[in-house]
């Protein structure tokens, strides 16, 4: 399920990395020459050969020797300082990276972020209250990933209403649990970090374009914020309602330049195993000169254990990937052709669907149900009762696999199963347990009604009297009593099942 649906209609903004990570080729450059020098100074070893050709060998091997310690000295250096680094957002360079200091100060003073929506704030509120509860505090701090990468990506897709942007970027994802006794739980890892941002509306659909005021939360139309908010009387301008971040999440890396160091790592370390152990062997045979004895050694090290390490690192990174976190019930053919489907899907209702979105909203719904102490409440849950273990889940990673258990149409009703992979940290008797888990979601929704522009799920308005009104706290319109129905506008949840 590549991220990139056009992959003709994307950009990048690069991002400039203050300290540069280290140059490999000093590394390659000084094992070489070190390598080099060892096998030219060993020629002073041989005693059939005359000494002036052995010590001009020699000299020149220490040089070479001297060379490949240099670089190899500076490679260190450069290693040292990348590894003191910590690379930066940067203010008002995108919404993007505004939102994610908006973020980091969310979780570490509850500045509420002012660059999203109100289905956005709510999720966080939600996994706020419920650590709250716990005697839990969670800081998060996110920062660029320290490596070179292609920036931050945008997806554009416009529709009749606005410009729908998917952004997203690697990050280095610093996340820490604490209570009464400090630190209980610390990891760090590498994510990319997934914004939705919706910008440049279309003048002339303002007055259709629906959107939750950013001072009080009712629903209205765009064009009447710009002349007051009927509700709360204040004014906006087109800028301060766009750009507007819809949805944020974050998706585990499992491919990427970390699994990659480790394969390296590992390749390396046979490398030097087979070196060692066929240099001990030739010193053993007296009648191999030491010269020879290194080049031979050099060339199994390079041969042999390059391919052996290199094949022991992908059984390990295949068994780690196929068996790690539940991901074992992802089957690998069900996940690759889960996206066409769910397209193929909605091909006939839904000319602007784009599964990027789909997936986002997805992940909102299940985090909001899980999230929620009461999901009976939610307009968008009308299932059973929810597995005891979710009350005890503060936060939820997404990991980017996605199956179709099911699809099937009943009347005008899009009804689909689908299973997700998450990573979940959960909090039970003060200790933090960090899991995998699969969990099916049963959705539906009526392809009879499009999806309005700005639905918002936390904030709706009654197609009967046209009020506003909050539709996580109640179903039915509290001025006219009308039950709402969120399956017209949007998804609902009928099961959430753990497997």
């Amino acid at each position: 399920m590549s991220i990139l649906s056009d992959i003709s209609n994307f950009s990048n903004k690069k991002r400039k990395l203050e300290v540069p990570a280290p140059d490999t080729k000093l590394l390659v450059r000084g094992i070489v020459l070190f390598a080099l020098g060892l096998l030219g100074a060993s020629v002073y070893t041989i005693e059939d050969i005359d000494k002036t050709p052995a010590l001009i060998f020699l000299c020149i091997g220490a040089a070479l020797i001297i060379a490949g310690i240099i670089s190899l000295i500076c490679y260190g250096k450069q290693v040292t300082a990348f590894k003191k680094y910590t690379p930066t957002w940067e203010k008002h360079r995108s919404i993007f990276d505004d939102f994610a200091i908006e973020l980091n100060h969310w979780y570490d003073s509850d500045m509420r972020p002012r660059s999203c929506d109100g289905d956005t704030s709510y999720i966080l509120r939600l996994q706020k209250d419920r650590m709250a509860r716990k005697g839990i505090r969670m800081i998060q701090h996110t920062s660029p990933v320290k490596r070179e990468t292609m920036g931050t990506t945008r997806v554009p897709r416009k529709t009749s209403w606005y410009t729908v942007d998917l952004m997203y970027e690697g990050v280095d994802r610093h996340l820490q649990f604490q209570n009464s006794t400090g630190i209980i739980y610390e990891r760090v890892t590498e994510d990319t970090m997934y914004e939705t941002v919706v910008h440049t509306p279309n003048e002339q659909e303002l007055t259709r374009m629906s959107m939750t005021c950013p001072n009080c939360g009712a629903v209205s139309p765009v064009a009447a914020l710009t002349e007051g908010c009927p509700y709360c009387r204040t004014v906006f301008r087109i800028n301060d309602l766009f750009p507007r971040v819809t949805n944020t999440f974050f998706i585990r890396e499992n491919a990427s330049a970390k699994n990659q160091r480790k394969m390296g790592k590992t390749t390396g370390i046979t490398m030097l195993v087979f070196f060692l152990a066929c240099f001990i062997l030739s010193l053993f045979d007296r009648e191999t000169p030491i010269p020879q004895a290194l080049f031979m050694s050099f060339f199994v090290a390079l041969i042999m254990g390059g391919i052996f390490g290199y094949i022991i690192s992908i059984i390990i990174f295949m068994t780690k990937q196929f068996n790690r976190d539940g991901r074992k019930r992802i089957p690998f053919w069900s996940y690759v052709t889960t996206k066409g489907k769910v397209k193929s899907a909605f091909a006939p209702y839904d000319p602007y669907f784009s599964f990027e979105k789909f997936e986002g909203q997805i992940i909102s719904l299940i985090r909001m149900a899980i999230m929620s102490d009461h999901p009976e409440n939610l307009a968008s849950y009308c299932g059973g009762t929810l597995n005891p273990y979710f009350r005890d889940i503060i936060e939820m990673t997404y990991m980017q696999a996605m199956t179709v258990q099911d699809i099937h149409m009943e009347g005008r009703h899009l009804c689909m199963t689908l299973r997700t992979w998450w990573i979940n940290y959960s909090e039970k008797d003060g200790s933090i347990n960090r899991r995998g888990d699969c969990i099916d979601v049963t959705l539906r929704r009526n392809t009879a009604y499009m999806e309005p522009p700005g639905f918002s799920i936390t904030s709706v308005y009654c197609r009967n009297c046209g009020a506003s009104f909050d539709s996580v706290r109640q179903r039915n319109c509290p001025y006219c009593g009308t039950v709402y129905h969120m399956e017209n506008e949007g998804f609902i949840i009928e099961r959430l099942e753990l497997v």
